[in-house]
């Protein structure tokens, strides 16, 4: 699983690549998205520190309860994946024998 985060400036959720670093090199931020991480770049704003560990904090939190909330393999009904092999009984019996003729017949 990856980590999800929100942009502390716009609100877009985004996923930055593992380790928090590009291919090309570039670091990834914690706090902005790369749209408003380049605009603060460009104003010269450097990213908080304490911001960036509190947003790390929070999406490691919330990967592990989404981990916890998926169900273990092994501990859900073994034949819940099955389709029945013949049709499902309804309540009603037969109200006549096989071998008798209605009166159409």
């Amino acid at each position: 699983m990856r980590l999800v985060f929100v942009c502390q400036q716009c609100g877009a959720h985004y996923f930055p690549p593992a380790g928090l670093v590009y291919p090309d090199g570039g670091r990834a931020s914690a706090v902005w998205c790369s749209w408003c991480q380049v605009e603060a770049a460009d104003r010269g704003v450097a990213e908080p520190a304490g911001l960036a560990a509190m947003a790390m904090i929070l999406a490691v939190r919330a990967m592990e309860a989404a981990v916890a909330a998926r169900p273990r393999p092994g501990t859900a009904d073994p034949r819940s994946d099955r389709r029945p092999s013949r049709p499902a009984r309804t309540g009603r019996g037969q109200l006549r024998p096989n071998g008798a003729r209605s009166r159409l017949g």
